[in-house]
């Protein structure tokens, strides 16, 4: 099972590498190196927080595009990229916390009460770690240092956001090749043994 997680983790990371060249020659490189760019990766940034602050999550994929500009554009920002072991962590923790929720939500029924899907559960914590970060507009009472901590976790729950988000969407890629949401929710589904939930 190892080797399976590993190989989904890679796959992911050249699928982000392929969005972020995507991101950088289409957005971010338009302007020369300098304030001008820095103002650009973090008016991009800010959008796309705000269209994921706003919205709601469906099952027909209408926040991944947001979803990945926004990823692009924060790790532009904190001058990173997503390694094998970042997407291993992510992979992993979204399959574990689908199996706990699988369970809760067994037990939750004979309580009455409502239990999140992991695509909602990490809905939640980015629109927290958004807001505290003011990267959506409003205020924020951390100081800089604590705001560029805030972005680190946006990203954080931005990964485990998307490939829930895809386990929950509808649709699978056709043959064409392309590397989207529905073939990120392929990939998740090979890993998953118990049903995740929509979003």
């Amino acid at each position: 099972m190892d080797s399976e997680f590993n190989a989904v983790a890679e796959q992911l990371r050249d699928w982000f590498d392929s969005v972020s060249r995507l991101a950088s020659e289409n957005f971010f490189n338009m302007l020369p190196e300098g304030p001008h760019r820095e103002a650009v990766v973090l008016d991009i940034l800010r959008r796309n927080a705000r269209i994921l602050a706003e919205g709601e999550l469906d099952a027909d994929g209408k926040l991944y595009s947001p979803l990945c500009y926004f990823l692009a554009a924060a790790c532009r920002k904190l001058r990173t990229s997503l390694g094998v072991g970042h997407w291993l962590a992510a992979v992993g923790n979204v399959v574990r916390l689908g199996e706990q929720l699988a369970r809760a939500r067994t037990e939750s029924v004979g309580l009455g009460l409502e239990v999140d899907s992991p695509a909602a559960f990490f809905k939640h914590e980015l629109d927290e770690v958004i807001n505290h970060a003011a990267l959506a507009g409003g205020v924020s009472y951390l100081d800089k240092e604590n705001r560029e901590i805030a972005l680190g976790l946006s990203v954080n729950w931005g990964m485990r956001l998307l490939l829930a988000y895809a386990l929950g969407c509808a649709g699978s890629s056709n043959d064409s090749g392309r590397k989207d949401l529905a073939w990120i929710g392929n990939l998740m589904r090979s890993l998953v043994t118990a049903p995740i939930g929509t979003p």
